[in-house]
């Protein structure tokens, strides 16, 4: 059974387009990681500068080490652009 996180972000007014930049960075770091199986990127439509972010994993304990392997720092591009903490899921188990 595989699992989903997601995050939903919203960027500072007129940071739209360095947040994009910056998540889709922040996938290419995930992406490789073990048992990570796909991350995606969405933009909503009706709200510029909001995104949602989904990975894909095989379980949550690849989940929990992957996040160990990237560490907070990771992260420090998107918090310089974000207009509010981001709203993140528990993993969710699809099947």
């Amino acid at each position: 059974m595989g699992y989903v996180r997601y995050y939903a972000l919203t960027a500072r007014e007129g940071e739209g387009a360095v947040l994009r930049i910056a998540i889709e960075q922040l996938a290419a770091k995930v992406a490789p990681l073990a048992g990570c199986e796909a991350t995606e990127l969405f933009e909503d439509a009706a709200q510029a500068g909001r995104f949602v972010f989904l990975e894909r994993w095989t379980s949550a304990e690849a989940h929990q080490e992957g996040g160990k392997v990237l560490g907070k720092e990771a992260f420090a591009p998107l918090k310089a652009v974000l207009a509010a903490p981001p709203e993140a899921a528990a993993l969710i188990p699809l099947g």
